[in-house]
């Protein structure tokens, strides 16, 4: 079998000084300041991007994680972080520069990567 290594994308080289993030891990973002209706507050989120975009743009596609867990709905997921109960909330989409994020909390499991994918389908109505 062989390895294909990735291209790099459009020749660019990666961001110097910016922090390593992998698809799956869940960071702590700062959203403060925001502007008009955006968060404004720090929050944990899991990065969906792949990692050939996270290791060479300067900002991360992301998903935000809530703890309220009381009622699950058809556009979110379950996942557990360091032994708690979350949910990823794919009306909560965003694209974040590597600027915000403070510090990795954990990862998610494979799995429950694949879980927080089918509500985000749902999300943006993508067919399958």
């Amino acid at each position: 079998m062989s390895v294909v290594k990735p291209r790099h994308m459009s020749g660019q080289k990666p961001q110097s000084g910016t922090l390593a993030m992998n698809r799956g891990e869940v960071w702590w973002i700062n959203f403060d300041p925001s502007v008009g209706g955006e968060i404004k507050k720090k929050r944990p989120a899991t990065i969906l991007s792949n990692d050939v975009s996270n290791k060479y743009l300067n900002r991360i596609q992301a998903v935000l994680l809530s703890s309220n867990i009381d009622r699950l709905y058809p556009r979110e997921a379950y996942v557990t972080l360091n032994i708690n109960q979350n949910k990823a909330m794919a009306d909560q989409l965003t694209t974040v520069s590597k600027s915000r994020f403070v510090n990795l909390v954990g990862k998610i499991s494979t799995s429950e990567m694949r879980n927080v994918e089918k509500p985000i389908i749902v999300q943006l109505g993508i067919s399958i």
